[in-house]
């Protein structure tokens, strides 16, 4: 007993497991983000009240936006070369001349 799928019950299928495909990771992405952005503290009162409510109506390119406004501070253990920290200047006679100037 063989069942056989014509071609356009086949691209229904493929379509609406399309269609389910984008609608899952939209939501696993979008949820995933709304909790992040509750915990931030950078946003506070009606802006993260705004923020929340745009990643939901514009999910995938508001939530790139504020990624990349909102980048995190890197920690001690993500900074190489702790030990061979630069100078703000590349000059001691800047500081001196700095000092010298009636600031």
């Amino acid at each position: 007993m063989l069942i056989r799928i014509d071609k356009m019950t086949r691209q229904l299928i493929i379509r609406d497991l399309i269609i389910s495909v984008t609608i899952i990771f939209y939501f696993i992405f979008t949820i995933r983000y709304f909790f992040v952005l509750r915990k931030n503290i950078v946003f506070t009162g009606k802006i993260k009240t705004f923020h929340l409510i745009m990643i939901w109506l514009v999910p995938f390119i508001w939530i790139l936006i504020l990624k990349s406004l909102t980048p995190s501070t890197p920690g001690s253990y993500e900074i190489k070369d702790k030990g061979n920290s630069k100078p703000f200047s590349d000059n001691d006679n800047d500081a001196i001349k700095a000092a010298d100037m009636g600031f």
